[in-house]
């Protein structure tokens, strides 16, 4: 009777160890469906988001760098631009292209009578250039106005000459005189230059 008893024990026992093993297998099963699974497919959205991150670091971190190279090509270059930008400016400016020849004469002891500058600009042949022609005279000693033309190329703005007329202003002309003091008359056209391009007219 007592061996049965004890078999009967043993039963139960087994039983309640196989339940509360099931149990805990099916709670196991229950997290890593519930909540495990989950949260790897999350790990895995996240570490995919990282790796995304970190191209677009590398990517920036390049750019980043070009830029600073470019920054250092432009401050290198920076005086050049400005002196091509002066020389050669966004605008038509017919008053700076006056103020540069009456200056010029005036330095070099000329005197300058009349300057006149084309209405607008026509094109030069060269995308993103015009030409603006100009006319003008001055008078001035032999030296003067040679010095003049010495110079005509050293001035801010940017001109070049098409011709030149020279005459004497003395019936009695002497350019040994002394001092070569002789007067003379000098009339130009030149062309002036300025990156703006003037808008065509559509039909």
């Amino acid at each position: 009777m007592s061996g049965l008893r004890a078999i009967n024990l043993d039963l139960l026992k087994s039983k309640v160890v196989l339940i509360i093993t099931g149990s805990v297998i099916l709670l196991l099963i229950i997290w890593w469906f519930a909540w495990m699974t989950p949260e790897s497919n999350k790990l895995a959205t996240v570490n995919s988001q990282i790796a995304a991150d970190q191209t677009t670091v590398s990517q920036l971190n390049a750019e980043l760098t070009s830029l600073k190279a470019e920054r250092k090509l432009v401050l290198k270059e920076l005086p050049f631009l400005k002196k091509v930008t002066t020389a050669i400016p966004p605008t038509e400016d017919p008053p700076g292209i006056v103020d540069s020849l009456n200056t010029l004469a005036n330095q070099t002891g000329c005197n300058l009578s009349s300057v006149t500058p084309a209405d607008s600009p026509t094109p030069s042949g060269t995308p993103g250039l015009s030409n603006i022609s100009v006319t003008f005279a001055l008078s001035g000693t032999h030296s003067d106005v040679f010095s003049f033309l010495n110079r005509f190329y050293k001035m801010k703005r940017l001109m070049t000459i098409d011709s030149v007329s020279l005459a004497p202003t003395s019936t009695a002309a002497n350019i040994l005189a002394a001092g070569d003091g002789q007067p003379y008359s000098m009339a130009l056209t030149a062309t002036a230059y300025t990156t703006y391009v003037a808008p065509t007219g559509t039909t």
